[in-house]
């Protein structure tokens, strides 16, 4: 027998920023411009934000010495599929896209993980740019890398880490929003303080009026405020190897009310009744302190998150919590909370109690 070893010790800069301000949105094509020397920008977007925010890109894109491609497709997660994500490839291959070329993810979460999937695989990869126009998509998940599509009941679960050149975050993107999309984001900026931060915990307490009339100080500080916790724990753990998995907090049982959902609800909506169940298994475990309790459920009820009951069987969750592509072992792994801004992981929670925590929060948030 020969043995041969490969030594592949990678040392590569993947450093970008993230940009957050008020009217980004004016200047995007001199932003974009900068970015890859002589390529054209492959724009993908869904049909709602090419109509509101295409326009105004591509009537400044020539005087930013621009050349830009539109590729739209519909809005909604049923977009987030191998079918989409074949036809966008095939597109780019009929435009002769190159690697001196790169792709703009202009639009929420779903157009996020879309464009920065099918720029992490044309040609073993594209740059790929993120501009995200929904408060989840800004608070979230335009950070971090993580792109993805969804299999038939299984959410992500074909995916790769393809870390944006840069992410553009423009604010004013979010007047545009219907209000169940703004409260959807902020779910998911609850989750941050909960996991990480109690000073802004108390900020989202005292600021509720400003952040939901979208007083620009506020959201800017908000989001800014997400993107720099995030960015701290992508740091320390870019792959998802441990610490990382803090940001799973509400999303076991989130994510399984989204799939039995047939994602009628919105992602954030389903995260808040995670962030419910997940917060009372901690407390019943001794972990979350009954105050602390009290306090996530008065913010979330404040914001008017996760409060109708759901018609769900808890046995059907319990299955699909199972399937989570974090558990190990044939255990549900949970991120729970032991304080506001503290948390632990434990894949050790009784079913019953599981089973138990599901059927009160279900029949009243």
């Amino acid at each position: 027998m020969r043995r041969i070893r490969v030594s592949l010790r990678k040392e590569v800069d993947a450093s970008y920023d993230i940009v957050v301000e008020a009217g980004l949105m004016d200047r995007l094509a001199k932003e974009l411009s900068g970015l890859v020397s002589g390529g054209r920008c492959a724009v993908v977007c869904d049909f709602t934000t090419r109509e509101l925010f295409v326009p105004a890109l591509l009537d400044r894109a020539e005087d930013a010495g621009l050349s830009c491609d539109v590729l739209d497709v519909p809005p909604g997660e049923a977009s987030k599929s191998l079918a989409v994500f074949e036809g966008l490839l095939g597109r780019l291959r009929d435009l002769r896209y190159t690697r001196k070329d790169f792709v703009l993810a202009l639009g929420g979460g779903m157009v996020g993980d879309l464009a920065g999937f099918t720029a992490g695989c044309y040609m073993r990869g594209l740059p790929v740019v993120q501009a995200p126009t929904t408060l989840l998509s800004q608070v979230d998940s335009s950070v971090g890398g993580k792109v993805a599509v969804n299999l038939p009941g299984a959410k992500n679960y074909v995916g790769l880490f393809h870390q944006p050149k840069k992410v553009l975050i423009d604010v004013r993107t979010l007047q545009s929003l219907p209000r169940r999309e703004l409260l959807s984001g902020l779910a998911e900026v609850i989750k941050h303080a909960v996991i990480a931060d109690a000073g802004f915990f108390e900020f989202l307490e005292q600021g509720r009026e400003a952040l939901l009339t979208l007083d620009e100080e506020a959201v800017v500080r908000t989001v800014a405020t997400c993107c720099a916790i995030k960015a701290g724990i992508v740091e320390r753990d870019e792959r998802e190897a441990g610490p990382r998995m803090v940001l799973n907090y509400g999303h076991t049982i989130g994510h399984a009310i989204e799939d039995a959902a047939g994602y009628a609800l919105t992602h954030g909506e389903c995260v808040a009744y995670g962030m419910r169940a997940e917060a009372r298994i901690a407390n019943a475990l001794g972990l979350f302190p009954e105050s602390d309790l009290a306090r996530q459920e008065r913010l979330l009820d404040g914001y008017g998150l996760a409060l109708d009951p759901l018609d769900m069987d808890p046995e059907r969750l319990i299955d699909l919590a199972h399937g989570d592509k974090k558990n190990a072992g044939g255990r549900i792994t949970f991120i729970l909370p032991t304080a506001i801004g503290q948390t632990t992981r434990r894949d050790d929670v009784p079913l019953d109690l599981v089973r138990e925590v599901l059927e009160a929060t279900l029949a009243r948030a």
